[in-house]
């Protein structure tokens, strides 16, 4: 049995479509392979993709209120075509922009809901926030705790590979990181799922 570790870039760039091999994966196109895959992912990563949902309605907000400002600004030059144009253009601008929202939105639930039924949840425990309080591998303390929650887990796990899959490689794939991996038996490390997948069809 394979252990994949996937944490909360996984969730957002399948959510933001910047993953098109994510999908092969959640929706199992590799079907003859999968049965030797038990994925697992740390609890506090739903609660960070749905913090990151949060930022990028906010952003959204803001880009809308942005363009709003400029609209009303051009409706006051009546007499210019260009400004016409562009005011056309600002408007479907702000209707791609709620598009694009929503469309994060949908696929961020799908895959959550998806995580619900197939993926196992690494529970935060109080000996594990602990360990990464006083022993910092990563500088952003979200990424810190989320790499621990996975060390422990792989510490007691009895699966004969492990697995991270992180796209987040400046924190998770650092040479001293994968040490870290390695001693908690974590064997290898993949920045993509299209590495991973194709780490998968090579065994």
């Amino acid at each position: 049995m394979i252990t994949l570790y996937i944490e909360t870039n996984f969730f957002i760039t399948f959510a933001k479509n910047q993953d098109k091999n994510s999908e092969d994966l959640v929706y199992s196109k590799f079907s003859d392979k999968m049965s030797l895959i038990k994925i697992s992912t740390p609890s506090i990563c739903y609660m960070e993709s749905l913090s990151v949902l949060k930022n990028e309605r906010n952003n959204s907000n803001r880009f809308k209120d942005n363009l709003d400002t400029e609209i009303t600004k051009l409706q006051g030059d009546i007499n210019s075509q260009n400004s016409k144009e562009i005011q056309k253009c600002l408007e479907e601008a702000i209707i791609k922009n709620k598009a694009r929202i929503n469309d994060i939105n949908i696929r961020l639930f799908k895959v959550l809901e998806w995580a619900a039924n197939n993926v196992e949840l690494i529970n935060l425990e109080s000996s594990i926030l602990i360990t990464s309080l006083n022993q910092q591998f990563i500088p952003d303390p979200t990424d810190n705790l989320i790499l621990h929650c996975i060390l422990a887990h792989a510490k007691t796990s009895s699966d004969d590979q492990k697995v991270l899959l992180s796209g987040n490689s400046k924190d998770f794939g650092t040479k001293e990181i994968k040490q870290v991996l390695g001693a908690a038996g974590i064997q290898k490390y993949v920045a993509s799922t299209g590495d991973f997948l194709g780490w998968l069809q090579s065994i």
